[in-house]
């Protein structure tokens, strides 16, 4: 089995573990915008997995697997995101042609408090995901 082949079948199971997943399509040519979308939709319905899905390699690298990344975005202060009842996005700001961040508000799901976020994207070089936009970080703001 080549480590193409391996790749695959570990897309392929991210795939069938998430609930979301099926109807997104990641490729070169998805907007920025929908894969921020794709992982507020996801973390409202609390699927890690497919949260994960589009985590850049690199954000993958400093989070660790799909179950450490859920912990950690279940805590602190990403848990607002999980279950959140509303998001919005307010802002987009192009800082490089291959790099974007959307400013994004979430109601909290228990107190319904405003809470916001910076999501940055870039597109990845190299590798499987060469041209795909993907999450490097959510940032929360103070």
């Amino acid at each position: 089995m080549t480590s193409t082949d391996r790749s695959l079948i570990v897309l392929l199971l991210l795939l069938s573990l998430s609930k979301l997943s099926l109807t997104f399509q990641l490729s070169p040519s998805t907007l920025p915008e929908d894969v921020v979308k794709y992982q507020l939709e996801a973390l409202q319905k609390d699927d890690m997995n497919a949260v994960y899905l589009v985590a850049s390699p690199a954000n993958k690298e400093r989070t660790g697997d799909a179950a450490k990344f859920g912990s950690m975005v279940r805590s602190g202060p990403y848990r607002h995101l999980v279950q959140h009842a509303k998001s919005d996005i307010m802002m987009e700001s192009k800082l490089t042609p291959a790099s974007q961040q959307y400013l994004v508000r979430v109601i909290t799901p228990d107190t319904r408090r405003v809470v916001e976020y910076w999501w940055s994207l870039s597109r990845c070089s190299g590798g499987e995901f060469d041209g795909v936009y993907m999450v490097d970080a959510v940032i929360p703001c103070l």
